[in-house]
């Protein structure tokens, strides 16, 4: 019964949309689980994006998840690469524990972070930690960091998808908010009291391997390694599943 299992709380990653992780949300929907992936706040294409940080899509998923924590529910949170800064955020008040202490029913029980930036020092952000110069990939435009050709290109892009498909999938790629990737983070993934798991996947090549370890080792995670890219669930095989079978052992555990 879905009542009997923790909420699955899964948070994208920057320039993508929950559309993107239909492999992982779908099959963890038939086995039960209710899955919560809203929009980010801080992705999108039009100007209600512009100026939105984490803080904002941590707001947009309480929305979709406190009624079920007030129900007495727990929650799993997995955030994928960007998406890592708004899970250890989201927990901020929201353990087991904190409700309890509150007299509140329900709360986060657990948190995994999907090659993701697992930030362990206040005032750090991701452009701060790339030393303020944007990678290839995206360049400012406004007050959004929008993808380059470079990125959207079959030949050079780290998504392991066919070129047909890629064409497809680049259509539906957003826009991210200048300030979600600038604002220094306040609550890190060293503050997350809960048990964390980090899923460094070995074949990333746009969040090293080297670097997602260092996340982990600094940030207090049990360490989960797969042989997957930064995108497991675009890739064909059984990446998908892999990520599958540790997001229950978490929720099960």
């Amino acid at each position: 019964m879905a009542s009997q299992k923790p909420v699955i709380v899964l948070i994208h990653g920057a320039f993508f949309a929950p559309i993107h992780y239909r492999n992982l949300i779908e099959p963890l929907r038939s086995q039960g689980y209710i899955v919560l992936s809203p929009p980010m706040a801080t992705t999108g294409i039009d100007d209600s994006v512009a100026g939105k940080t984490y803080v904002d899509d941590v707001k947009r998923i309480l929305d979709s998840l406190l009624p079920y924590l007030d129900e007495g529910r727990e929650a799993v949170v997995v955030g994928h690469s960007q998406g890592g800064i708004a899970a250890s955020a989201l927990t901020e008040g929201q353990t087991v524990e904190d409700r309890k202490v509150k007299g509140l029913k329900g709360g986060i029980k657990s948190v995994i972070y999907l090659t993701a930036l697992a930030i362990p020092k206040k005032g750090e952000s991701l452009s701060s930690m790339l030393g303020g110069t944007p990678p290839p990939i995206y360049k400012a435009e406004g007050p959004f960091y929008v993808l380059t050709e470079y990125a959207l290109s079959p030949k050079s892009s780290a998504i392991p998808v066919s070129e047909e498909e890629h064409i497809a999938l680049a259509r539906g790629l957003m826009h991210q908010s200048k300030a979600s990737l600038e604002v220094p983070v306040q609550f890190t993934a060293a503050d997350v009291t809960v048990p964390k798991t980090y899923i460094v996947c070995t074949e990333d090549k746009s969040l090293p391997a080297s670097l997602q370890e260092e996340f982990a080792q600094a940030t207090g995670c049990n360490i989960v390694r797969l042989p997957v890219t930064h995108f497991p669930f675009l890739e064909s095989g059984d990446s998908t599943k892999k990520v599958i079978d540790v997001i229950v052992d978490v929720a099960e555990n």
